[in-house]
């Protein structure tokens, strides 16, 4: 074995032996935490678990301790073999399940951007979005499975396959339904036939549940399943909440009067969240047009959909950025390419970098991780990236 050879076995069990380490150390703080919490959001799937295999309303909250479920009948459905688990073991897969997927989310974006895989650019990017991934971990969310779907079919997408690609998108849809804002650019792109088996998908998957819980029943959750999301999530106090770091709350809270709110234009809370979602459509306007007098750029596009995955989400809980992993590793990727000479990239990715940093309250505390939070910082910071995406898309790389 020559010494080059040496020195690249030795790197790979390093990073083996880091990995597992930093495994065993959340799985162990997962099962000291989690139980002393209820197990957060996890125990919202494990309830709802236990319903569906015992075909009852899994809509309705028949116990104030569990939040209500907002998911698909067929998330439901995939998550019932938990309900045949103790919770705590349920969790301690799912824990598992999560840890895994954030390798797989990262190196599924390094290929949709085209970025170069080495350690600086996985480094860089995990550093970025450490305290969202954690938070996935710590509360048992899905946001991370939501993005390796979409990631999964723009890939299968860029393979020619249509269908595996439809497949991927519309389970991601009933996962989080924000991810339907990538059927439109399907359309724009002239991908039809993905965005045709898109639709088509979801209405296979959602037929799939009848097979354990019956038709009828299937069909009494699908008739339930928006009005509870209405109910649920597009209320006004969801909209109101300082921890909503949607683009839509940030207008609420910076131009209108809604409680805890900044108000420096004296509207409405209801034109405050006109002006929220028409602030949103212009910016995603600008992701399905093309650059002018340039190709057009997926790679781009594609990373500007994911930062409005969470931008766009009326509940824009923190959690949910988790999707600037696209978006991080195009930029990180790029002005390593150019060796950070892209002094306006770089700017918009350290300020944005700093922004969404100072909501972790371990590190500033929580007086002002509050005031972070109402100032919507991840909202600001997630913004910045996506200037330096638009600025890419219509003026050019360095």
């Amino acid at each position: 074995m020559n010494q080059e050879t040496f020195v690249a076995v030795n790197r790979k069990w390093i990073v083996v032996l880091v990995v597992a380490f930093v495994f065993v150390y959340f799985f162990m703080r997962n099962l000291d935490r989690e139980p002393k919490r209820h197990y957060c959001d996890f125990r919202v799937y494990h309830h709802t678990s236990l319903k569906f295999l015992a075909r009852e309303d899994i809509y309705f909250r028949d116990t104030l301790e569990v939040t209500p479920f907002k998911y698909s009948p067929f998330f439901a459905f995939c998550f019932s073999p938990l309900g045949l688990l103790p919770i705590k073991v349920a969790d301690c897969l799912f824990f598992a399940l999560n840890f895994i997927l954030t390798f797989i989310l990262f190196r599924m974006a390094s290929d949709v951007t085209g970025s170069r895989r080495d350690r600086l650019l996985y480094g860089l990017g995990v550093l970025f979005l450490f305290q969202f991934i954690i938070l996935d971990w710590d509360i048992g969310q899905v946001a991370i499975l939501m993005c390796v779907l979409v990631l999964a079919s723009l890939v299968s997408l860029s393979k020619g396959k249509n269908a595996l690609a439809g497949a991927f998108l519309a389970a991601a849809i009933l996962i989080k339904y924000t991810p339907a804002i990538f059927l439109p650019y399907f359309i724009v792109r002239r991908q039809f036939k993905a965005a045709a088996w898109t639709v088509v998908f979801v209405a296979i998957w959602l037929s799939i549940p009848a097979l354990a819980v019956g038709v009828q029943k299937e069909i009494t959750y699908i008739s339930t399943w928006i009005p509870s999301i209405m109910e649920t999530s597009l209320d006004k106090r969801s909209y109101m909440d300082v921890k909503n770091q949607s683009l839509i709350s940030m207008a609420i809270r910076f131009f209108s009067e809604c409680g805890l709110s900044i108000n420096i234009a004296y509207l409405t809370f209801q034109q405050g969240k006109i002006l929220g979602y028409a602030l949103a459509a212009f910016l995603y306007s600008l992701t399905l047009i093309p650059s002018f007098g340039k190709p057009r750029d997926q790679r781009i596009d594609y990373a500007l959909l994911f930062s409005f995955l969470p931008l766009f989400n009326p509940n824009g809980w923190e959690l949910n950025f988790v999707a600037l992993a696209v978006p991080c590793m195009l930029l990180i990727g790029y002005l390593i390419e150019v060796k950070g000479k892209d002094l306006f990239v770089a700017g918009c990715v350290v300020t944005g970098f700093m922004a969404t940093f100072l909501i972790n309250r371990d590190i500033v505390g929580n007086r002002t991780q509050f005031f972070a939070e109402l100032f919507s910082n991840v909202t600001i910071g997630t913004l910045l990236l996506v200037v330096a995406l638009l600025k890419l898309k219509f003026v050019g790389k360095r």
